[in-house]
């Protein structure tokens, strides 16, 4: 058929176990060499496994073929047996003579040993190889291994070639043939072949039925890799049926699309190419990557909200204080809330007639401004809600800085002339040249009563300033007193040097002091050692304070040290 066509003097894929046809490659003769060093030993047992298909029965036939002249062997392929039938086996492999029928287990003993020793008298050595032993019972097993308790004072009578799936390995660590598995003198395990190897396989084949040309080409020759693992038996049944298709459709070349069909045809669909997004490793890959992706999303978006947060407490406290500065002679009731809380309280009073709920315009703008930043309070009118927005769209336009008793400085944005308009009275020169912004402190509002206000009224304000969410001072100063810290990379050489390698992989701040890094594959908090001289002292936005040996340095998010 396809033979003539192909110039091919015979099948050269075919799946029987030919010695002329073995591919010695480095895996197969390496475990070649295993075997002919256990037979040239003392004697015991030699251990041989490999997957199915792999060539295992392929490369015993080739030793049986080459072994030397003063060598009898017994092979046995199918070790389904019991003790008895398998020591009966035996004695048909070696020609030994013994009853049929009433044998038992001694008399067939007896019979072997004195095969043995006749055959060491002639200086003849005796192997017994058996294939598929990962079928071997237990019992059986023992059995082999008492046949090589007979010895003399330098070798062994007996050796035994266990050849199997890698099972066989597995039977072999059990507790009842610990005494088997410390007598094995030689182990291999046969690997399947590489890419590399699997052209070489083909081409050798090829050769060995007289065709020196490359019928399969280099997408033909990744394609049978691929599907077939490098396992010679697959990539016998593959090529097989690749070149009966070749020659069905007159390709004097079999190329991957010539291999995919044959492989469906011959394999089933268990054994085709995959695309490579379907990959397990590929699936796992890009679901790693959506997770970290996930992940730093989370960190962004929490560093984000945490500034907002803060950024929006500094401009509304700006505003305020823009409003309505304190000066030193003034007592201070509360925070800068309380000063707003009273202009706006006398300014609402002067603006209602008979109902204290109608309110006026502009008198309790900035009061609502501050009532905005609760998340409980309720605004008693609507219009008042309104007058808030058009205040504040008239205040903004330009900037300014107040610096605090620590140097610290708060930027706001307020017109004076919007805020004259709102109807709030600005302070002079003179007061603001006066002006001293304390350290305010985090204890309770309390609203100052003004006369004419109903306690209807003032108990409404009250209600909304408990409310308020107050910013945490301790926190802001932790967070503005490590930027004096300086980088790991500034600090002194011995520090440098000290410092172990760190590989942050996943940053999450908070503000509440509860965030977390993965460093070298652990998670830490504040507070945790890294290292034995090596603490995490806090976890920032956008860095980590870290000390070693009292000094204090800084390192950036997600970043390495070596």
């Amino acid at each position: 058929m396809y033979t003539s066509y192909f110039g091919l003097e015979e099948k050269p894929f075919s799946i029987a176990p030919n010695p002329d046809y073995l591919f010695m490659s480095d895996r197969h003769r390496e475990a070649l060499n295993h075997l002919t060093y256990g037979l040239g030993d003392t004697g015991g047992f030699v251990l041989l496994t490999g997957e199915v298909g792999t060539g295992k029965t392929t490369l015993s036939r080739h030793l049986m073929a080459n072994l030397p002249e003063n060598t009898q062997a017994a092979f046995i392929l199918n070790p389904t047996l019991s003790s008895q039938e398998l020591l009966a086996t035996l004695c048909d492999e070696l020609n030994i003579r013994y009853r049929k029928t009433g044998a038992t287990l001694k008399t067939l003993t007896d019979k072997i040993q004195q095969k043995l020793l006749k055959n060491h008298s002639d200086d003849l050595n005796t192997l017994l190889i058996i294939d598929e032993a990962q079928h071997l019972q237990p019992e059986v097993l023992e059995q082999l291994r008492l046949l090589t308790n007979l010895e003399t004072n330098t070798k062994k009578l007996l050796q035994v070639i266990l050849i199997g799936q890698p099972e066989l390995q597995q039977l072999l660590q059990r507790r009842d043939l610990r005494q088997l598995a410390q007598r094995i003198t030689a182990r291999y395990h046969l690997l399947p072949l590489n890419r590399q190897e699997v052209e070489q396989y083909l081409k050798h084949r090829l050769s060995v039925a007289k065709c020196f040309r490359n019928i399969f080409d280099k997408s033909a020759v990744s394609a049978i890799h691929k599907i077939c693992n490098g396992i010679p038996r697959l990539m016998n049944l593959l090529a097989e049926r690749s070149l009966i298709n070749a020659y069905n459709s007159n390709n004097a070349v079999v190329n991957r699309k010539i291999v995919l069909q044959a492989a469906h045809d011959a394999l089933g669909d268990e054994f085709q190419v995959r695309p490579w997004w379907q990959h397990s490793s590929v699936k796992a890959g890009g679901l790693v990557t959506a997770l970290g992706l996930v992940l730093a999303l989370g960190v962004w978006w929490g560093a984000y909200q945490a500034q907002g947060i803060v950024l929006e407490t500094k401009v509304t406290r700006a505003v305020i204080n823009k409003a309505n500065p304190i000066t030193e002679q003034e007592p201070l009731v509360d925070r800068e809330a309380p000063a707003v809380v009273t202009t706006a309280l006398a300014q609402a009073d002067a603006g209602t007639s008979n109902d204290i709920n109608s309110g006026t315009n502009n008198g309790t703008n900035l009061l609502a401004l501050a009532v905005d930043q609760t998340t409980q309070a309720k605004a008693s009118n609507t219009k008042l809600e309104n007058d808030l927005a058009v205040a504040t769209s008239k205040t903004v336009s330009r900037q300014a800085g107040l610096t605090d008793e620590q140097g610290d400085t708060e930027q706001y944005i307020a017109s004076e002339s919007s805020l004259a308009d709102a109807q709030i009275d600005l302070p002079t020169s003179a007061q603001k040249s006066a002006l001293k912004p304390k350290k305010v402190t985090g204890e309770n509002f309390v609203v100052k009563a003004e006369a004419g206000v109903s306690d209807e009224l003032l108990a409404s304000f009250q209600s909304a300033i408990e409310h308020t969410k107050q910013s945490d001072p301790a926190r802001e100063d932790v967070v503005a007193g490590s930027s004096e810290l300086i980088p790991l990379a500034q600090m002194p050489t011995w520090v440098q040097d000290g410092v172990p390698s760190l590989a942050f992989e996943m940053h999450l701040y908070a503000s509440d002091g509860q965030g977390w890094v993965r460093v070298n594959g652990r998670d830490r908090y504040e507070g945790d050692y890294i290292s034995r001289e090596l603490l995490l002292n806090e976890i920032l936005p956008q860095r980590v304070v870290l000390s070693f040996r009292g000094e204090k340095f800084t390192m950036s998010a997600l970043s390495t040290w070596n």
